[in-house]
């Protein structure tokens, strides 16, 4: 199958699952607000705890799907199946070592955050089994590296489909027949990573039969090769949490829980399109490693300079929609809430989504190339400084939730304006404005597509979410039209339009 076929698969069934994902998501937040506008924070707030220890685990992991799938490809069995080997061995350790700090947590949780009374036990089992999840998932991360090195992302895509289906069923079942607990959420979790994982260890087998895992292929030198350099990607990551997700923390603990689970509301909507971003991107990795481990420069700079327009060409569509629609759609999913703060809220989550979306690929440029360290230091300066002028702000101002949402996006675009798309070109050795051009392409495409949103929410009045939907699909029709003229080359639209003849 040619690549470009496969991208297509790849793309698709990431996306579709992805979907699923944020449908469940989408359906069940509502659920737990109706339960108590508290609790939806300390999901939230669980979750965030554990993507500060997934930081950690991922010093280990994060470069693991570089080095087994180059040395595949390099034919290099023996030193694949150490790199494996290892990561399985020291994901196991590092379980063991996070198991107290979270039982601490969980026993005493209702003593370090503001958990009302009637909800310490619900809350107290939906963070034990949130926290079994995510050692299901260390445990069993290196599998997927199977679909990974093969470029066979849309087999794990299906799989994670299947999960979603399980997820829902379950948590339909449950919130209509049971009484409604939050806890339920992490039952659910712990339900989807299983089937995931168990199935990537059977894509291990199928597609890897050559990698083995044994304790005489362990090897500490590689441990430590793997942490070298993946320390540097947790500490990007770690001062990625600085800017985005301690803020929920920081409004749980300086301002209230109501707030806190407004905050945590809004950022769905910021959250669920940086995921999709994560996915899209994640769908041209393994082509970029692979570009990267047989040498082909110029095929390197392609696959990346396809990534950014088909990242604009999908991303521009939902982040306008939410800076034209924004109020319109939280007064419809969270009538309980205000709809004006939670589209503002919504939208200073989402400022750094507008240069980001142009450029993310760049970031697995830094690891593929190894120059990580940089990178990590511009991050950490990001981070502290961020959540220092969060401090200043909420003693200083009566901005409030305000700061707090907004410092890391202001912060985040001076970085990705400034600093990635340069040094991205400095590692690749191309000029340094080379990025330059997919950014401002990007901004006319949100900039159009919003102004549509604008002038259509105008002329037809919104209150249901049929007229959202009909108005949205009218609109992403226009949309699409737009950035056909706007992103694709003149080769690229010929090409669609022979396509098109073709079929018709």
């Amino acid at each position: 199958m040619n690549e470009k076929k496969r991208l297509m698969i790849n793309l698709t069934a990431q996306m579709l699952a992805f979907a699923v994902n944020m449908g469940v998501s989408f359906i069940v937040t509502p659920i737990i607000d109706e339960i108590s506008t508290e609790l939806t924070g300390f999901v939230t707030l669980a979750n965030n705890f554990i993507t500060i220890a997934q930081i950690v685990v991922s010093a280990l992991n994060t470069m693991a799907s570089r080095f087994i799938t180059i040395h595949i490809h390099k034919k290099n069995e023996e030193q694949a199946n150490e790199y494996f080997s290892s990561v399985f061995f020291g994901n196991l350790m590092m379980a063991g070592i996070f198991l107290i700090p979270m039982l601490t947590l969980i026993i005493f949780v209702h003593k370090i955050f503001p958990v009302p009374g009637a909800y310490v036990g619900d809350v107290r089992l939906l963070w034990t089994l949130l926290f079994a999840n995510f050692f299901i998932s260390i445990i069993g991360s290196v599998f997927s590296t199977a679909t990974y090195c093969k470029n066979r992302l849309d087999l794990n895509s299906v799989r994670v489909i299947h999960a979603e289906i399980i997820r829902v069923i379950f948590l339909v079942t449950v919130y209509n027949f049971f009484p409604k607990y939050v806890w339920y959420i992490g039952a659910a979790s712990v339900l989807h990573t299983t089937y995931v994982t168990l199935w990537n260890v059977q894509f291990t087998k199928q597609l890897l039969p050559e990698i083995k895992i044994k304790k005489t292929y362990f090897r500490w030198k590689k441990v430590w090769e793997l942490m070298s350099l993946g320390l540097w990607n947790s500490l990007t990551r770690l001062s990625q949490v600085l800017l985005d997700e301690l803020d929920i923390m920081i409004t749980g603990i300086l301002i209230n829980a109501e707030q806190m689970s407004a905050l945590g509301n809004a950022k769905f909507v910021p959250t669920a399109i940086s995921g999709l971003m994560g996915t899209v991107v994640g769908v041209f990795s393994p082509q970029i490693t692979i570009a990267y481990a047989e040498g082909k420069q110029e095929k390197l700079l392609d696959v990346i300079k396809s990534s950014n327009r088909i990242m604009i060409f999908i991303m521009s569509i939902p982040i306008a929609f939410v800076t034209a629609y924004g109020d319109i759609f939280f007064s419809l999913w969270l009538p309980k809430r205000d709809p004006h703060q939670m589209h503002i809220l919504a939208l200073l989550g989402m400022g750094v989504l507008y240069v980001s979306m142009s450029i993310q690929v760049l970031y697995h440029v830094f690891i593929i190339t190894k120059k990580v360290k940089v990178n990590s230091i511009v991050m950490i300066c990001s981070g502290v400084l961020s959540t220092a002028l969060v401090f200043l702000l909420l003693k200083t101002t009566n901005l409030g939730i305000y700061a707090v949402a907004g410092v890391s996006t202001v912060i985040g675009l001076v970085r990705n304006l400034f600093f990635t798309p340069i040094y991205a070109s400095r590692c690749l050795k191309v000029k340094w404005n080379t990025f330059y051009a997919d950014i401002f392409t990007g901004f006319i495409s949100i900039g159009s597509i919003s102004i549509l949103g604008v002038i259509s929410r105008n002329l037809v009045n919104i209150q249901s979410y049929v007229s959202l939907i009909l108005v949205g699909i009218v609109v992403g029709c226009l949309a699409l039209i737009l950035n056909f003229f706007i992103i694709l080359k003149k080769e690229d639209r010929i090409f669609v339009i022979n396509k098109l003849l073709r079929r018709g």
